[in-house]
C-alpha cells in the first residue's frame, strides 16, 4: 500500500472518531427523529382520544340528569291530576283562557287537569289546566300552565297553591308559556287498557347539536316509563 492510501485511511478514522466523540451521526440523527415523531404522534393520538372519551361521557351524563328532571317534573304533575287527555298527532292546545281561547296547532300534547276547591267555605269545584307539548321544526318541550310558586310556599288547596314537590302551582297567576325542557321531546304515550289510571310515555333528549360528526352530538331515549294519576282518565 502507497504512502498514499495510508494517509487517506488514517485521516477517515481521524473522522469516524470525532464524529464518535462529538456528537450523532447523521443517520443516528434521523433515526432519532423518526422515532420521536413516532412517540409524539401516539401520544398525541392517546390525548385526543381521552379528550374525546371524556366529553362523550359528560354529555351522556348530562343528558341522564337532564331525563331525571323531566321525569320528576312530568310524574310530579300527573301524580297530582285528576285526568288526562294524550293526543299523538295534529293536535290543538289551548294557550289561551277557557273565555278566551288560542288554538295553537302542535304534533303532539298531554293535558293534564288539577282540581281544586275551598274546603272551608264549599266554594265551586275549580279546575287547573297544564298542558306539555312540542311545536313543528322546534326542538323543545313547552309547558303552558299555571306558574310554580317558591319552595317555601305552603301548600294551601284553598288558595289554589297546588301541592307539586317542593313547590306549589299558584293557579291564582296567569297561566304562562315556558320551555320545560330543551331538546326535549315525548313520544309513545298512550293509555294501559289494563291500568286506565296509568299512563306510558317515552323521553327523548338530545344534545342540541345539529352536526352528527362532532364529538358532542348525541341523544338519550327513555322508554317505557309509566305514572298514575290520583284518581283516573
Amino acid at each position: 500500500m502507497s504512502s498514499f492510501h495510508f494517509r487517506f485511511a488514517a485521516r477517515l478514522q481521524k473522522k469516524k472518531s470525532a464524529l464518535i466523540a462529538n456528537g450523532f451521526s447523521l443517520v443516528e440523527l434521523l433515526l432519532y427523529s423518526a422515532i420521536s415523531l413516532m412517540l409524539i404522534g401516539a401520544a398525541g393520538s392517546i390525548a385526543v382520544s381521552e379528550t374525546t372519551s371524556s366529553i362523550k361521557t359528560y354529555v351522556l351524563v348530562a343528558l341522564r340528569n337532564q331525563i331525571a328532571s323531566v321525569t320528576f317534573l312530568l310524574e310530579g304533575e300527573i301524580g297530582e291530576g285528576e285526568s288526562i287527555s294524550v293526543c299523538t298527532t295534529a293536535c290543538i292546545v289551548n294557550t289561551g283562557t277557557v273565555s278566551t281561547p288560542v288554538n295553537l296547532s302542535v304534533p303532539y300534547s298531554l293535558v293534564i287537569t288539577h282540581p281544586y276547591a275551598d274546603a272551608v267555605t264549599g266554594a265551586a269545584r275549580r279546575t287547573a289546566t297544564i298542558s306539555y307539548y312540542g311545536k313543528t321544526n322546534d326542538p323543545n318541550l313547552y309547558r303552558f300552565g299555571p306558574p310554580f310558586t317558591t319552595a317555601t310556599t305552603s301548600v294551601n288547596p284553598v288558595s289554589g297553591n297546588l301541592g307539586f314537590g317542593s313547590g306549589a302551582l299558584n293557579t291564582g297567576a296567569a297561566s304562562a308559556e315556558t320551555v320545560a325542557s330543551p331538546n326535549t321531546s315525548l313520544s309513545s304515550m298512550s293509555r294501559d287498557n289494563d291500568e286506565r289510571r296509568t299512563l306510558t310515555y317515552s323521553i327523548t333528549i338530545t344534545s342540541g347539536t345539529t352536526d352528527r360528526s362532532s364529538v358532542w352530538a348525541s341523544s338519550l331515549t327513555s322508554t317505557g316509563l309509566k305514572v298514575r294519576t290520583r284518581v283516573g282518565f
